[in-house]
């Protein structure tokens, strides 16, 4: 790596990081949610959010402003519909049972 390289790279990792920060809010309400509905540890939450994520092929952040929006449905996620449907699908299934919300 380059010197010149190093203000670009520094550039590319502030970016990331203030996206990291936005998104932190929104995730750990998702997270609360869950503990509260499923009396888990923040932990445990944070698994089944990932876990959720990982099968749907959909950011975390995402996931948990679809699940976020679905707990207060006067607020708008902004997420397709089509993504939303398909996080929840998946919420149902490994997080909820399969049975929850049908």
């Amino acid at each position: 790596m380059s010197a010149s390289d190093e203000p670009a790279e520094l550039k590319n990792e502030i970016g990331q990081l203030h996206t990291a920060l936005a998104s932190q809010p929104v995730i750990e309400h998702a997270k609360g949610m869950l503990m509260l509905l499923r009396n888990w540890t923040g932990n445990q939450a944070f698994a089944a959010l990932r876990e959720v994520s990982q099968h749907a092929n959909v950011k975390l952040h995402d996931v948990a402003a679809v699940i976020v929006s679905a707990g207060a449905p006067a607020e708008p996620s902004g997420i397709d519909q089509e993504v939303s449907q398909q996080v929840l699908h998946e919420l149902r299934l490994r997080v909820l049972g399969s049975g929850f919300g049908t």
